[in-house]
C-alpha cells in the first residue's frame, strides 16, 4: 500500500532532515577515522585519479577507480530499482545506510584508506540519488556545499525583497544544514568513546528513518489496518 501523496510536504522535509542527519553521521565518521577523507563525494577521489594516471601510480588508481565504479553502481541501482520495482527507493537507500553502517564497524583501522570507504561511496551515491529535495528544492542530504549556497542566495534575496517565498527556502535549506551538522556533532562525540565501531550507533537514526519511510509510504497504517480487521473478524 503506497499513500505517499497523502503525506504531507512538511512531514517529507522532516524525514529529508533525517537522512541529512544521517550524511553528516557517516561523513565525520569517514573523516574522523580514515585519515581525513571524506566519502560522501566523488570530487576529490576523480582528483587523485587524474594523478594516479599522470604518476603512473597504477595500484591507486586501480583502488580508486573501484571507488568511483560503486559510486555510479549505487546511482545505477536506485534508476534500474524504479524502473522494476514499485517498492520506494527510499526503503532502498535506508536499508543500504544500514548495511554500510554495519559493515564500517567490523573494518580494522590498519586497511587501506580507500577500500575502507567503499561502503561509503555506495551508500552516499544510493542516498544522494534517492532524496533529491523536498518543496521543489534540489538539496543533497549527503554534503553541505549547494545547500549552503541556495541558503545564501534565499537569505539575501528574501533581505532584498522580503518576499516570503525566499525565506521558506531559507528556512528549508537552514534546517538541513543544521541537522547534517548535528548528525557531524554526535559523530564527533561517540567516536571519542567507540572509534571505528562508532558506525553502528548510526543504526539508531536509520531506524527512525525507516519507520519515517513507513510512514511516509503508507505501510504502517496498512498494517494496521490488517491488525485492526483481523481483531474485528476474530
Amino acid at each position: 500500500m503506497n499513500s505517499e501523496s497523502e503525506v504531507s510536504d512538511d512531514f517529507r522535509k522532516k524525514l529529508h532532515c533525517t537522512m541529512a542527519f544521517i550524511g553528516g553521521y557517516i561523513g565525520a565518521y569517514a573523516l574522523l577515522n580514515r585519515a581525513d577523507v571524506f566519502g560522501n563525494a566523488q570530487t576529490s577521489n576523480l582528483i587523485h585519479v587524474a594523478m594516479s594516471i599522470v604518476g603512473t601510480d597504477f595500484l591507486d588508481l586501480f583502488i580508486r577507480l573501484g571507488g568511483v565504479f560503486l559510486y555510479m553502481a549505487g546511482v545505477t541501482l536506485v534508476v534500474i530499482w524504479q524502473k522494476i520495482t514499485k517498492i520506494s527507493v527510499h526503503y532502498l537507500a535506508v536499508v543500504v545506510d544500514a548495511l554500510a553502517f554495519i559493515m564500517l564497524g567490523f573494518f580494522p583501522k590498519d586497511m587501506d584508506i580507500i577500500v575502507s570507504l567503499y561502503p561509503i561511496f555506495f551508500a552516499a551515491a544510493v542516498q544522494w540519488t534517492s532524496f533529491s529535495g523536498v518543496y521543489g528544492y534540489n538539496c543533497s542530504t549527503i554534503f553541505s556545499t549547494n545547500n549552503l549556497k541556495q541558503f545564501t542566495m534565499a537569505g539575501v534575496e528574501y533581505i532584498c525583497s522580503h518576499d516570503k517565498k525566499f525565506s521558506h527556502k531559507a528556512k528549508f535549506y537552514g534546517s538541513v544544514l543544521i541537522t547534517y551538522h548535528f548528525g557531524v556533532a554526535c559523530e564527533f562525540f561517540v567516536n571519542q568513546v567507540f572509534g571505528i565501531k562508532s558506525s553502528w550507533f548510526g543504526l539508531v537514526a536509520v531506524a527512525i528513518a525507516f519507520v519515517m519511510v513507513a510512514v511516509e509510504q503508507g505501510t504502517l497504517s496498512g498494517i494496521f489496518g490488517m491488525i485492526s480487521g483481523v481483531k474485528r473478524t476474530a
